[in-house]
């Protein structure tokens, strides 16, 4: 894939150099370098080149008496020669003349950019990686349009990382990132994770030159870079290489008030808070109200597992304690219990966020402080906003796409891929990661279709994504059924609509609630769209679904296969509370168990030894499933399984989606 992406990107460096025109740059008018009449044929050759007539073009160049031609009119006719050989495939050809157009480009500092980057292009095709990098840094890219600059640095970027020139890759992309003004825009930006990834294969010195090297005033990825290496190195026992780089930091980044604020966050965290109890967690839990009986079933999970670990022999073992707090179902009042907690009881983690609505606010409270903070929901925020501190027991947004997305998946359904998502933060966060990992695994997306929570009727949504909604394009087609249908003596009582749906996609991905759910699939049914491939999410493991499933149709969805997994609990569970545990127990059992694993046996004495050591993890395994730590957030293993006649078993996807 990474070496189709270069391919690819090659071309277009090339389609977009060897079709500009003559143009100003900046402020530097070229135009007088070239003679109305050369002007008037290249324009001919431009435009023959640009509906498929290349060799036509070709030959117009080779008419053009080169003699009677200043230097960047050479230049010009030679690189336009270069582009239609390598279209063609004729790359020595190509660079041959590429070669030949640079001797005489100088009076053109555009044209000579643009050449150097179609030499580049020729000198990869051939396999000569390391001309294709001279040929690459002897062109000067601030002569470039905005949009070109940033295909050289990607280019340049590919290069290095190729030839094992990680300083370099690094600069490339910092120079790519350099319009990036707020760090919302920079972490959202894809290639922002590839610097990252180089910046972290650097060893220290080289990470604090190459910081040092692209550091301009407004430059915010830099700026962040340093604040992050300032958190590893502090996390890592260095505090004074920390502390000097947030000095450097705050001098050379001082306008930059988003960084400002986030080291200052970050300075006072390890200044406060910083004391712990390792054996302290707190509980927030809705323990009145409406949803009090949801937060009662996760206090048997959480006393299953406490016995467990509590029950220890050792006479010198000390007991973990459990701090509980009432959320009373609402955020607001959760994240101030979170506070209490830490400022009270220095709790080591916290567990709460049992429903989303809480599970938000709670969170980010926690983050404030640097505590570990276990929900026991789904906690939806970009990708940017979570961090090793956070462990979303059902599994993220992010979890969940990753399975979406698997070669499992891909491979048997195919790479045609269509979202309806709800309206508001849960639908953006699951549309952002779609998004995203759609760019990551070359999925084309043929339709994103929204609805408003607490929607009833979901008919407008899926019309739009069957091809059903606007009809005027398929009016002819539509005036023609309706004739044949209107012939019919016995027409169905089932018929519902003339037109037949458009399915254009392998499979459609729909994060509904099971409410959600059982109103929208039948949707499909009522349009004549059957048999497709429909993937939900973990909530779809519900009586209700299970029951209306024998109408539904075959249905996918990610979540934790947990039959096997749960029998020794579940049979200890049922000895002691005389009843079966459910998902939730089950859930609330693995949040307490894989804390107290990491803190069990150990003597912590503040927040950051704590830290280090989560950050330090790379899996976390419980009943439910694991985690992974992937890109400094924490990823679980999804498996994606059938709720088919009112069963729910492993899916099994090895044949391609049908045609």
């Amino acid at each position: 894939m990474a070496l189709f992406l270069r391919c690819f990107l090659i071309s277009l460096f090339l389609f977009v150099s060897g079709c500009s025109g003559i143009q100003m740059l900046g402020t530097k008018d070229v135009s007088y370098l070239y003679s109305d009449e050369f002007t008037t044929k290249i324009t001919t050759v431009k435009e023959l080149y640009r509906t498929g007539k290349s060799n036509e073009a070709l030959s117009q160049l080779k008419k053009i008496d080169e003699q009677v031609l200043n230097a960047s009119e050479r230049a010009m006719r030679r690189n336009l020669i270069g582009v239609i050989n390598f279209s063609q495939k004729n790359f020595e050809q190509a660079v041959y003349n590429f070669e030949l157009a640079l001797t005489t480009s100088q009076e053109d500092p555009g044209l000579t950019a643009q050449i150097g980057l179609n030499l580049a292009s020729g000198h990869f095709k051939m396999g000569a990686m390391d001309k294709a990098y001279n040929a690459l840094v002897a062109a000067q890219p601030e002569n470039l349009e905005i949009n070109e600059q940033k295909k050289y640095h990607q280019l340049r970027f590919s290069l290095a990382k190729e030839l094992g020139k990680l300083e370099d890759a690094a600069s490339s992309m910092f120079a790519y990132l350099a319009d990036k003004k707020t760090l919302s825009d920079l972490r959202a930006d894809p290639v922002f994770e590839k610097l990252v990834s180089v910046f972290n294969e650097l060893d220290e010195r080289a990470r604090l030159r190459i910081l040092e090297e692209n550091a301009k005033p407004m430059a915010t990825a830099p700026a962040y870079l340093g604040y992050l290496q300032a958190e590893r190195l502090y996390y890592e026992g260095k505090k004074d290489e920390s502390t000097s780089v947030i000095s450097w930091i705050k001098s050379s980044f001082s306008e930059q008030a988003e960084i400002i604020e986030l080291l200052d966050g970050f300075v006072y965290r390890i200044e406060n808070y910083a004391k712990m109890d390792p054996k302290s967690i707190g509980v927030i839990l809705p323990l009145s109200g409406p949803k009090s009986d949801f937060g009662k079933r996760v206090l048997l999970g959480l006393d299953a597992a406490l016995k467990e670990v509590n029950g220890s022999k050792n006479p010198e073992f000390r007991p973990f304690n459990l701090h509980f707090r009432d959320s009373e179902g609402g955020g607001a009042l959760g994240a101030h219990r979170v506070r209490d907690l830490i400022e009270k009881q220095m709790v080591s983690v916290i567990i709460g966020g049992l429903f989303s609505s809480e599970a938000t606010k709670e969170y980010l409270e926690a983050r404030k402080y640097g505590v570990f903070f276990v929900s026991l929901s789904q906690i939806f925020l970009p990708k940017e906003q979570k961090d090793h501190l956070l462990l979303e027991i059902p599994g993220s947004v992010e979890s969940q796409l990753a399975q979406v997305f698997s070669s499992e998946l891909l491979n048997g359904f195919g790479k045609r891929g269509a979202i309806i998502y709800p309206q508001g933060d849960r639908g953006e966060a699951y549309l952002n990661e779609f998004w995203r990992r759609a760019q990551e695994k070359d999925v084309r997306i043929t339709g994103a279709l929204s609805f408003k929570e607490k929607e009833t009727d979901f008919r407008v949504p899926v019309q739009k994504l069957l091809g059903l909604h606007f009809t005027r394009e398929r009016q002819e087609e539509l005036d023609l059924l309706s004739e044949v249908h209107a012939l019919e003596k016995k027409k169905s009582i089932r018929r519902i609509q003339t037109l037949k749906p458009q399915v254009d996609f392998d499979w459609v991905f729909v994060p509904a609630y099971p409410e959600e759910a059982l109103q929208l699939l039948p949707s499909f049914s009522y349009y004549d769209a059957e048999n497709l491939n429909i993937i939900g999410t973990p909530s779809w493991r519900t009586q209700r679904l299970l029951r209306e499933s024998p109408k539904l149709g075959k249905l996918y969805f990610v979540g934790d296969n947990v039959e096997q997994a749960s029998q020794a609990f579940s049979e200890n569970f049922v000895k002691r509370f005389n009843k079966a545990p459910k998902l939730i127990e089950m859930r609330s059992y693995d949040a307490l168990k894989t804390s107290l694993k990491l803190l069990n046996g150990k003597d912590y004495k503040t927040r950051d030894e704590f830290n280090a050591a989560i950050r330090g993890q790379t899996k976390l395994e419980a009943m439910t499933g694991v985690w992974n730590l992937v890109d400094g957030i924490w990823l679980k293993d999804m498996e994606t399984l059938m709720l088919y006649r009112g069963r729910i078993k492993e899916a099994t996807i090895t044949e391609p989606a049908a045609e």
